[in-house]
C-alpha cells in the first residue's frame, strides 16, 4: 500500500479524508454528509481491495464493478441537493440508471468482472465532467458568493471538474493496453495517484468549511 511516494501520498490523504468525514459526517449539512459517506465508502472499498489482492493473492478488479455504480450514485444525490431542481433531479435517476445498466452490459459482454472496467470508468468521469459543468453555471447565474473562496461548493465543484477530466485521459490510456508494455510509461498513472490525493484533500477541506460556516460564530 505505502510502496512508493505516489501510494503513499494517496493512502494518506484518502485517510486523512476518511477521519475528517467520520468525525464531521452529522455537523455538515446534507450534500456533504453525502460526500463523507462517499469518502467512507471509498476506504472501505479500498481496503477490500487490498485484502482481496494482498491476503487472498486474487484479482482484485471486481470491487471496483461494484464501487463505481455506488460512487456515481452517491455523487448524484451531491448534485441533486446543489442543483435543487426537479427537472434536473430526473436526468440525474436516468443518468444512474444508464450507468447501472452500462456497467452490467459491459461486465457481460465487453469486461468481464475479473478485468478493470474502464469503459464505465470514462463514462461515469464524462457524466461527472458534464455535472461539475452544470452546476457551475447554475452557481454564476443565480448565487452571489462574495468571496468565492469561502465558499466549500465552489471548491467541491472545482476538485471534481478537475480530477474526472482527467480521469477520461488517465482510464483511455489505460484502456490502450499501454501499461502491458516492457516498459511502460508510469508518469500518467503518478500523476493520477497525485490528483487521487488531491481529490480527498480537497474534499476534506470542503467539508471542514462548511463545517466551520454551519458552527455558530463565538463572539470575543
Amino acid at each position: 500500500m505505502f510502496n512508493d511516494f505516489y501510494h503513499t501520498f494517496y493512502y494518506l490523504l484518502l485517510i486523512f479524508g476518511s477521519v475528517v468525514s467520520l468525525i464531521l459526517v452529522l455537523k455538515v449539512n446534507i450534500p456533504f454528509k453525502t460526500l463523507c459517506l462517499l469518502i467512507i465508502i471509498t476506504v472501505i472499498s479500498e481496503l477490500i481491495a487490498k485484502y482481496i489482492s494482498f491476503g487472498l493473492r486474487m484479482n482484485n478488479n471486481i470491487v471496483y464493478h461494484f464501487f463505481v455504480v455506488f460512487e456515481y450514485g452517491l455523487y448524484c444525490l451531491i448534485f441533486h441537493y446543489l442543483l435543487k431542481s426537479e427537472i434536473l433531479s430526473k436526468i440525474l435517476v436516468y443518468s444512474f440508471v444508464c450507468l447501472t445498466m452500462g456497467e452490467v452490459i459491459n461486465t457481460v459482454y465487453f469486461q468481464p468482472i475479473l478485468q478493470s472496467n474502464t469503459n464505465i470508468l470514462i463514462l461515469e468521469a464524462l457524466l461527472l465532467v458534464i455535472w461539475s459543468l452544470v452546476l457551475f453555471k447554475k452557481l454564476r447565474e443565480e448565487i452571489d458568493f462574495g468571496n468565492i473562496l469561502e465558499q466549500p461548493v465552489f471548491w467541491f465543484n472545482s476538485i471534481v471538474l478537475v480530477y474526472y477530466t482527467f480521469n477520461i485521459l488517465i482510464w483511455g490510456f489505460h484502456s490502450l493496453k499501454i501499461y502491458r508494455l516492457e516498459r511502460p510509461p508510469m508518469i500518467i498513472y503518478n500523476i493520477n495517484l497525485l490528483l487521487s490525493g488531491v481529490l480527498y484533500f480537497v474534499f476534506s477541506y470542503a467539508i471542514i468549511l462548511q463545517y466551520l460556516k454551519k458552527s455558530p460564530k463565538i463572539k470575543a
